[in-house]
């Protein structure tokens, strides 16, 4: 069984986020990433479901996605959530509850004993030193639960 992944780092090329948060004061926009080898960039596969359920059941919430932005296509059951952006009236455990809540009511008819991976990262400014931090997970949603209820966001983020 795949091991659980929840990390969080600073990042160094953060010209794409400070473009963001200079263009977007609210909200969360989902972004293209490098894939494979080449120049390519594309958002993951399930960026257009989840920004429009974001758009239903948040509709405060400013959600950006390109329309035109190319798509990666995954063929898996695993759920892949595209690199967001989030502006600083986003904090990063309303985000992850956000996604907890999407990947809720994307399993309701899973069978017992199914377990669906997932995917994402969350670029936001740590406000108390003025660094880009990167939040990465790939895990089951039970694992995500866990990591949501053990989150201390001042201990984690002083990390």
């Amino acid at each position: 069984e795949p091991k659980t992944k929840c990390e969080l780092r600073s990042i160094e090329g953060d010209a794409a986020f400070r473009a963001f948060s200079v263009k977007n004061p609210s909200g969360l926009e989902m972004v293209a990433e490098q894939y494979g080898e080449g120049p390519q960039v594309a958002v993951k596969s399930d960026a257009g479901s989840f920004a429009k359920w974001l758009r239903v059941n948040s509709p405060e919430l400013n959600v950006v996605l390109e329309p035109k932005t190319p798509k990666l296509v995954l063929r898996s059951g695993d759920i892949w959530l595209p690199l967001t952006f989030l502006a600083s009236d986003i904090a990063l455990p309303v985000y992850l509850n956000l996604v907890a809540s999407y990947l809720y009511e994307r399993m309701k008819g899973e069978l017992k004993g199914e377990s669906t991976r997932v995917h994402f990262c969350a670029e936001f400014e740590d406000k108390h030193n003025g660094k880009i931090k990167r939040f990465t997970f790939d895990g089951d949603a039970d694992a995500l639960q866990k990591a949501i209820k053990r989150f201390n966001v001042n201990d984690f983020l002083d990390e």
